[in-house]
């Protein structure tokens, strides 16, 4: 999401600043509450799981395909993540970034976490899976997004509304793709981006150890998903 800055001065014409602080509070309690969903919605995901199968033939290759897809899409989903925060060089709650990725959707680090979520879903053999996590993912971000707006809109009013009509919420509009020559690091915030998103990789061991459950009989398959 393009980034947002907890003001300390009234903004003409647009909210106050009681009304813009009362608005962060309540976007930082809605991020928790996100954080929160997002955990509960992988644990469910796990757990479901554990009773659905694959569909397609373990070493076919359309099984075998979708995996390496998911991988690729996780791979992707953390180098856009990281040149998100190459882009934002620091400037992390000073102004509202709209340059590379933010030039071309307007919450690129929730668009590359979708795409990661798929991914992991994909890692199950399951192309069902892994729209179907995506679908949930997209629906947590798509109500973050809608709390984030409002903030935006008060902090930086009608340069925020020109971006808006100019960029997508979401899907990417590559024909918009603006970026200055050079840009200025945030090396702590690319690390701090790998290493939060190191776990994605975990989903492969994690769904390889139930499918291997399944086929010893341990667990026994309740549904089967193309």
């Amino acid at each position: 999401m393009s980034l947002f800055r907890k003001s300390t001065k009234n903004i003409s014409g647009q909210a106050s600043h009681r009304d813009v602080n009362a608005i962060w509070n309540h976007l930082a309690h809605a991020q928790v509450v996100r954080r929160y969903a997002l955990a509960i919605l992988g644990v469910v995901a796990v757990a479901a799981l554990l009773w659905i199968g694959s569909a397609w033939p373990e070493f076919g290759w359309v099984n075998e395909g979708l995996e390496w897809l998911g991988l690729a899409c996780i791979i992707v989903a953390i180098l856009g993540r990281c040149a998100c925060m190459l882009h934002l060089g620091g400037r992390k709650g000073a102004e509202l970034v709209s340059e590379g990725p933010y030039s071309i959707t307007r919450n690129p680090l929730y668009v590359f976490s979708i795409l990661a979520v798929f991914g992991i879903g994909l890692q199950t053999g399951s192309l069902i899976v892994g729209l179907t996590l995506a679908a949930a993912a997209f629906a947590v971000f798509r109500w973050i997004v809608g709390k984030e707006e409002v903030l935006l809109g008060a902090a930086f009013g009608e340069k925020f509304d020109e971006y808006c009509a100019r960029v997508p919420r979401f899907w990417p509009r590559l024909k918009n793709w603006n970026s200055p020559a050079h840009v200025t690091a945030d090396l702590e915030g690319v690390w701090k981006t790998l290493r939060d998103a190191a776990p994605y990789f975990l989903s492969i061991p994690l769904f390889e150890g139930i499918e291997a459950m399944q086929q010893a009989g341990w667990i026994h398959v309740r549904l089967w998903l193309f």
